[in-house]
């Protein structure tokens, strides 16, 4: 691995490179990083374009992607209103609208990314396999399933070639970690049969942050492994893809005497579809998926030196499910998308909590847990479009659940049971008065079932420097939310704007909250939720010089209401935050590429718990940063990023302390 002083330097080096890049470059017109004709299923479950969408939809192609070194899969999504990336845990989440991870949608594939941790579901996907990523902001929960009140991503990978053979080989490193990312695939087509097959590996030492230095420990690596086999048979086409992905990272708490790390988090998926297309004059598309996944995770925590407390959960969750889907037109003007969808979750869970007490010497207390528990949601739903003019559209649907959770085994907690059945439905209207001009108004709802743990699982906890028992609440009620949206969105090829007002009353909400002073004990219970208002703008515009300046922001006002009459405007979520930017595709030296300058930032955002104390808080920061991409030659590009040029010292809420002055730079080749 290179050494820190070299890269370091190659940082400085790589920063002035760039910077020069302008004085020998030729403007030229520029490929959208954000395309409102890019076609998005996302968001109605039906084939449609993101500027006549009902939905805040967003679709970051592959143009796009391919000017982004790829360090991680988040940083794909960097330019969408409303979407932070969350790392403090040491893996990246997406939050959306100020909600929480665990409130937002994760897919691949269509696949649902399931997760029961008190954190939401991590984003576990080689950045160089990613061929698009479809982002709906806004409750979503009749298309794409519960769990949906922030939002849903759904990540698309690249499927088979388009040559009998062919590869790709990525290698990258990463000055703020002295890190390296290493990717190499194959793929193919050969008469009705296609494939890839993809394998990755990153290594990334200690987090280098502006200001603070080193971050240990902050470490992480993981491998994968993923293929694709696919056959297509006249208007049938059937694949398998499997992954196999590998994590293990170290989590910088910046507490003294307070050590985590995550060990272990292996997945493993593989997954069958069957696609349909043209199958009648009534039936344009039908899909089947069929499913299974399994997560083993292991996490560590130490808190000492007296008394010395270390805990050890181990556990495995094992998912199943199908869905079958189909697009329908009985009537002229009218498409429907129907489907159920089933799933199985299943997590055996073991956990070893052993403290060392000061008096009398040596004495050592030890709890062992042992937890069995499963959740079988089982949904019905219908989307609608209907065509009423060439210029309105009107959008509505339905989706019914019904949730069955259970303990089958537990040697700490009684067997107990929680279910629920629910309806809920969306609506829309999108109006084009003119073909550069789309006019829209929604309703959506979100449906946010408890995870296992939350309802069955005891989990030591440290609250504010103090050790506790987190106990499980078998009574909770699902988190529900109504979303309401005004949007407009503008493109006559040169300038595009995509801009929302958005309103979302969100009830029952869970939170933990603390139950008992001693010993402490901490609850997750039902609150009385969070209201946010808030809008989000994209805009750019082609100069007549062949620079595109943009804007990708997002003011929002969020308030708690923990209940008992107590409410605060202090949810942890930073008033505006957007990037501003100037970019464009390039000619240098005969070759072309790109250039991107962007300054990224947000306001100060503070956080209050449920007893009104204040939990965490974050200033106000920004950061220059510089991109390039230049091709090589027909089968090798060089990606160049910059970040926090100007070395700026600042932490995001949620966040780790942001990445001292570093340089991020990629080799493609193709063959």
């Amino acid at each position: 691995m290179p050494s820190s002083l070299q890269l370091n330097v190659f940082a400085r080096g790589g920063g002035l490179a760039l910077a020069l890049l302008p004085a020998a470059m030729e403007a030229q017109e520029v490929g959208a990083p954000m395309d409102l004709g890019e076609i998005s299923v996302l968001g109605t479950g039906l084939e449609t374009t993101v500027f006549e969408s009902p939905s805040s939809v967003a679709v970051v192609g592959p143009e796009a992607i391919s000017k982004i070194p790829p360090a991680r899969a988040v940083d794909f999504l960097a330019r969408v209103p409303g979407v932070r990336i969350d790392d403090a845990s040491g893996i990246n989440r997406i939050q959306i609208r100020g909600e929480e991870a665990r409130r937002v949608r994760i897919l691949i594939d269509g696949i649902p990314v399931t997760d029961h941790t008190d954190f939401g579901p991590p984003v576990v996907v080689d950045p160089s396999t990613i061929e698009r990523i479809e982002v709906v902001r806004g409750a979503s929960s009749v298309i794409s399933g519960q769990r949906a009140i922030g939002g849903t991503v759904n990540i698309v990978t690249k499927r088979g070639g388009d040559r009998p053979i062919e590869g790709e080989t990525t290698a990258s490193l990463f000055s703020a970690t002295d890190g390296f990312r290493l990717s190499q695939s194959l793929a193919g087509r050969q008469g009705g049969f296609s494939w890839r097959l993809n394998f990755g590996k990153s290594e990334l030492d200690n987090l280098r942050a502006a200001g603070e230095g080193e971050l240990d420990p902050s470490d992480s690596n993981d491998r994968n492994l993923s293929f694709y086999l696919g056959y297509e048979t006249g208007p049938h086409e059937f694949s398998l893809r499997g992954t196999a992905f590998d994590l293990d990272s170290s989590v910088y708490t910046g507490i003294p005497d307070f050590d985590l790390s995550l060990p272990k988090r292996d997945l493993r998926r593989l997954a069958f579809t069957y696609e349909g297309t043209d199958l009648t004059p009534w039936m344009p598309s039908l899909t089947f998926d069929l499913y299974t996944e399994t997560i083993e995770r292991e996490f560590r925590t130490t808190i000492g030196p007296m008394p010395l407390v270390e805990s050890a959960s181990d556990d495995k969750q094992r998912t199943s499910g199908a869905s079958l889907e189909a697009e329908l037109r009985f009537v002229e003007g009218l498409r429907s998308f129907v489907g159920i969808e089933y799933e199985d979750d299943f997590i055996d869970a073991d956990a070893l909590s052993r403290t060392t007490l000061p008096f009398p010497p040596g004495f050592v207390v030890e709890t062992n847990r042992k937890d069995e528990a499963r959740i079988r949601t089982t949904s019905l739903f219908n989307q609608n479009e209907w065509t009423i003019s060439p210029e309105l559209t009107a959008h509505f649907g339905l989706r019914y659940y019904r949730i069955d959770a259970k303990v089958e085994h537990s040697n700490t907690n009684p067997k107990s049971k929680n279910e629920d059945e629910r309806l809920v439905g969306s609506a829309g209207l999108v109006w084009t008065p003119m073909p550069e001009l789309a006019l829209r108004a929604s309703v959506s709802s979100g449906y946010n079932y408890p995870t296992l743990k939350q309802l069955f699982m005891e989990a030591p906890v440290r609250v504010g420097g103090v050790s506790g028992l987190r106990l499980p609440n078998p009574d909770l009620d699902p988190e529900t939310s109504v979303n309401y949206e005004l949007g407009a969105r503008y493109d006559n090829g040169n300038t595009m704007l995509d801009a929302t007002l958005f309103y979302t009353d969100a009830d029952d909400y869970i939170l933990r909250q603390q139950v008992q002073e001693a010993p402490r004990r901490y609850q997750f219970v039902n609150v009385a939720g969070a209201k946010t208002w808030g809008l989000e703008l994209y805009a750019e515009t082609l100069l007549p010089w062949g620079f595109t300046p943009y804007l990708s922001a997002a003011l929002i006002k969020r308030k708690l209401d923990f209940g008992g009459g107590y409410e605060t405007w202090e949810s942890g979520t930073p008033a505006l935050s957007g990037t501003l930017g100037l970019r464009s595709d390039i000619e240098l030296f005969g070759r072309d590429g790109s250039i991107d300058m962007f300054l990224i930032g947000e306001t100060r955002a503070d956080l209050r718990d449920a007893t009104g104390a204040r939990d965490d808080a974050a200033d106000p920061w920004a950061t220059f940063n510089m991109r390039g991409s230049l091709a090589l030659s027909e089968r090798a590009d060089l990606l160049v990023s910059v970040n926090n040029l100007f070395d700026q010292d600042y932490q995001a809420m949620g966040r780790l302390p942001g990445a001292e002055r570093s340089i991020d730079l990629s080799m493609r080749f193709r063959f």
